[in-house]
This record gives C-alpha cells, sequence and structure tokens, in this order.
C-alpha cells in the first residue's frame, strides 16, 4: 500500500494523462484541457477524497499540479478559497462552503475566466439554494458545457462506484453531483445553449412533427 508521500508525489507524473477509469470498460475523462485549479481538486477528491494533508504533503502535492497554495495568488488565499488552511493542515472546501458567493464561477473585471471548478460549485449551490437564479448564471459564465459535465462525472465516480475508490467526494457533494448529473440536459444543456443550437434543436423539432 502506498504511503502519503507517494501518493503526493502521483500528480507529478499523472497530470497531463490522469483520468479516472474503469478497468472494466475502459471509461476515461481526460482532464489535461482543464485550468490548473480545477485539475488540482479532481486530482485531490480522486487521490484523498475528503482527507486533510500534512502541510509538507499538500506542498508536494500541490506541486505536481502546478499550483500554490498560499499567497496572493494561493488557493487559500480568497474568499471563496478552494483550499482551507488549518494550522499544519489543508483540506479542500466543497461547493457548500463556497457557492453563496455570487461572483464565484464568473469571470473577473480583467476578463480573465473562472476556474471550471469555481463554476461547478456555483452550479451545484445555485441548484440546491436558488434554481430560479441558474440559468442567468450559466448564460454569463458561459462553462464548456462539455468539460464541466465530464469533471461532475468524474467527481460523481459513476464507473468507480463499488471499487476501492468509490467515496471520491464528500457525501453531500455526491448528492448534489448525482442530482446534476441526472438532470444534466434539462439544467445545464439547455440553459446555455446558443443561438444557434437554439435554432437548430427547433428544426429538428419541426423535422419530426
Amino acid at each position: 500500500m502506498r504511503n502519503c508521500r507517494e501518493k503526493a508525489q502521483k500528480p507529478q507524473k499523472e497530470t497531463n494523462s490522469f483520468a479516472p477509469y474503469s478497468p472494466a470498460h475502459g471509461n476515461s475523462y481526460g482532464l489535461a484541457g482543464l485550468d490548473a485549479a480545477s485539475r488540482f481538486y479532481v486530482l485531490w477528491r480522486y487521490t484523498y477524497g475528503g482527507a486533510e494533508l500534512d502541510a509538507g504533503e499538500a506542498i508536494i502535492f500541490a506541486n505536481g499540479t502546478h499550483v500554490e497554495l498560499d499567497g496572493q495568488h494561493g488557493l487559500t488565499g480568497a474568499n471563496d478559497a478552494l483550499v482551507q488552511k488549518k494550522k499544519s493542515k489543508y483540506r479542500l472546501c466543497d461547493y457548500a462552503e463556497r457557492g453563496d458567493n455570487d461572483k464565484l464561477g464568473l469571470a473577473t473585471e480583467t476578463g480573465q475566466a473562472a476556474p471550471l471548478i469555481d463554476m461547478l460549485h456555483r452550479t451545484l449551490w445555485l441548484i440546491e439554494k436558488r434554481p430560479a437564479e441558474l440559468g442567468a448564471f450559466l448564460s454569463e459564465a458561459q462553462p464548456n458545457r462539455e468539460q464541466m459535465r465530464l469533471v461532475a462525472q468524474a467527481l460523481a465516480g459513476p464507473a468507480l462506484r463499488g471499487g476501492e475508490l468509490s467515496d471520491i467526494s464528500p457525501i453531500a457533494e455526491l448528492s448534489a453531483l448525482g442530482k446534476l448529473m441526472a438532470n444534466w440536459q434539462s439544467l445545464v444543456g439547455d440553459a446555455v445553449q446558443t443561438t444557434g443550437e437554439k435554432e437548430e434543436r427547433r428544426k429538428g423539432q419541426k423535422q419530426l412533427l
């Protein structure tokens, strides 16, 4: 059994090729195109679930995924921090802790796109707390739908259920992710369709009639 240090070093080898997978079916969800913060979040959940890490192990893990934990631009430094630091321990923050920030998941004032995990966390929170506002948020945030779906699917771990890696996300987040995936088209797919996609869909419906 690998110790924590060996696990912490794992992302250095797998950051570009990592994917949760099912040995039986060969299913994979590529993370190479993800922003660093989102990739870090998925890798941590996959490797450690909801566990806390000692500072040394957390820093090694973060270095392997090319993110900073501390400092002005670190993942622990903002009001919507992705990672919480408490004394010498680090842990991930989930959607319930982050999602009530109205700016979470939106581009900055300079136009920099938000990490996909921020968009996903805000989406999960709005579904639970303010579902009427979800469509407006998705229209403004404009997430990459396919990429967000794959990240949500990876965090929900459907291909891993029944195996040793089944509990990669906290129970509350798993429940929220399950609800999102079960209603993906109505909650996300329709909400962020472009004008062209909506027109194509209308044409297809007319042809069926």
